[in-house]
């Protein structure tokens, strides 16, 4: 099966719910194609999805998914294809999602690098998307306290984000826009 089959029979189980099941189509295309990034990468968006959908916990207060696998696999997808810039923004939104702060804006930053490496890769919607994850996963973090150390050392760094998310090269290009007479 090609991976865009396994990525159609996947998704069509993703949007009944059935995400043990597209995890399970995933792990049957990750063994047979195992130098595949696809594979890793959907598997985690479908854990993802079921995380996001029906918590983690079990009955007993264990993960019912390892989010560590979770991880690793959307790091090794972004790995295996270090310019494919949806690779490396799952991997960050991932990273937030987790509260892996410090670890979510170091894999930013190579988003950014990636879209100042070609002018036909577009991250600015990643990075909207991830500047305004970042800010509520701070809130959440810091009990909504912006003077706490974490936010003030990373509030920054999602404002920025969320600059070149809205289509600025720069911080500094768009406070010159703030700084024109209307």
């Amino acid at each position: 099966m090609s991976a865009d089959e396994v990525v159609t029979q996947a998704a069509q189980l993703i949007t009944r719910g059935d995400y043990a099941g597209a995890m399970a189509v995933f792990d049957g295309y990750i063994e047979s194609n195992p130098d595949d990034p696809a594979g890793y990468h959907g598997w985690a968006e479908a854990a993802l999805f079921d995380i996001q959908e029906n918590g983690n916990l079990d009955e007993k207060g264990k993960d019912r998914i390892n989010e560590g696998q979770i991880a690793a696999y959307f790091r090794r997808a972004a790995g295996m294809a270090p310019d494919n810039a949806d690779y490396n923004a799952a991997y960050a939104g991932a990273l937030v999602e987790f509260d892996r702060i410090p670890m979510a804006v170091r894999q930013l930053h190579k988003l950014v690098e990636i879209g100042k490496a070609s002018d036909e890769v577009d991250v600015s919607f990643h990075l909207y998307e991830a500047a305004r994850g970042l800010i509520d996963a701070i809130d959440l973090k810091t009990n909504f306290d912006r003077s706490a150390p974490i936010a003030r050392q990373y509030i920054s760094e999602a404002v920025t984000f969320a600059i070149l998310g809205l289509g600025f090269s720069s911080v500094e290009e768009a406070i010159e826009y703030l700084n024109m007479d209307a």
